[in-house]
């Protein structure tokens, strides 16, 4: 399991499938819940990213989570900027589970699939997935309108689902196989790595929307309160006392927050958590990045020396992180951008109008 970050962003969140829903409830017969086939435009390929296709419906359910509401007076040269940050998202997800057949998890086994079942009935049966409680949709009818209703397909839903069950299996997989102590071939020493550039230490402030009654505006405000009296900060109980008021408790554990904690370059799974983790590695002690606004309240980093006494306290942790690093988040992130270099379009891929701007989003 990552002992670093607890921001639990996944993919799966930033679909934001706030109808469809998740749990812990037992594997299904996969005739159970039959896959529903795409129309011919949503399984049409419009780009291709590393000898993988890249079909409409994934293209239209990404762009759709990442610019819905924010489409207003973006030009053609925002659009293709757009396009490429989405291409970007997707190029890591088929980066991750190209990695993970290498490595040596298949994506595309029964592990997995019964994973992904799994999600797909709890879709319709509801239950619960990381201490939250869910009520599922009940029948095909109702699901097919909840996958509508997020611009998704049955198709996407599942790619997504694959993605993270293999890219959770991954780092278990790996830290398991490499477990700390253990006499293997992995080259790295976990002290150098701490002291190295490609390891950072701090904390993420956040100010959850619900406690202001979801307005958006009073989160902001409550951030630049918190990152002005952080100005003047010289010792790290001065960030406690705000992590406190902002109940960043609600996405850090106990040890987090009393001692922060430490990040990899290539880490993060979303656009958010890797600006976050990327603000890490430029700002000096106590100094706080720009707010950053997630689908649920705002966030900003705060560095923090990286404290020697932290590495003893817990050197496996680290030797974890390293693992993480070195043997996926970095030949992932590479791997990612090697297809994205490489990306060819299709004559079906989206152009730049109103029309495609509507289509693409949800209204």
């Amino acid at each position: 399991m990552r002992k670093s970050s607890r921001l639990f962003l996944t993919l799966v969140s930033l679909i934001a499938l706030c109808a469809i829903v998740f749990s812990l409830a037992a594997c299904s017969k996969k005739g159970d819940y039959p896959e529903i086939p795409s129309s011919k435009k949503e399984a049409t390929p419009v780009a291709t990213l590393g000898g993988h296709e890249v079909k409409y419906e994934l293209y239209r359910a990404f762009f759709s989570a990442m610019y819905s509401g924010k489409t207003e007076g973006m030009t053609e040269e925002d659009y293709v900027a757009a396009r490429t940050a989405v291409m970007r998202e997707i190029a890591l997800i088929y980066a991750t589970l190209d990695v993970a057949k290498e490595i040596g998890v298949d994506p595309d086994g029964d592990e997995i699939d019964a994973e992904v079942l799994r999600r797909v009935k709890i879709d319709y049966e509801g239950g619960d997935i990381n201490g939250v409680t869910v009520e599922g949709v009940g029948t095909r009818e109702k699901y097919k309108e909840a996958l509508a209703a997020a611009n998704l397909t049955d198709a996407a839903n599942r790619l997504i689902y694959r993605f993270d069950a293999t890219q959770a299996k991954l780092y278990d997989y790996v830290v398991n196989k490499y477990a700390y102590g253990k006499d293997n071939q992995i080259s790295g020493d976990p002290r150098a790595f701490f002291d190295s550039e490609n390891c950072a230490h701090g904390v993420w402030v956040f100010v959850p929307d619900e406690l202001h009654l979801y307005n958006r505006a009073e989160s902001l405000a409550v951030a630049n309160e918190m990152r002005d009296r952080l100005a003047t900060a010289t010792d790290y109980s001065e960030v406690r006392q705000v992590l406190i008021a902002t109940f960043s408790d609600q996405v850090l554990s106990r040890d987090e927050m009393d001692h922060g904690f430490y990040v990899s370059k290539n880490q993060g799974s979303i656009p958010l958590e890797r600006a976050l983790v990327s603000d890490f590695f430029t700002l000096s002690p106590f100094a706080c990045g720009e707010i950053r606004e997630g689908g649920d309240g705002v966030w900003f980093a705060v560095g923090l020396a990286k404290d020697a006494a932290d590495y003893e306290r817990d050197p496996d942790a680290i030797y974890d992180l390293m693992l993480e690093e070195t043997l996926i988040d970095r030949p992932t992130a590479e791997k990612a951008e090697n297809y994205l270099a490489g990306i060819s379009y299709s004559s079906a891929c989206p152009t730049f109008s109103a029309e495609t701007l509507a289509e693409l989003t949800l209204q």
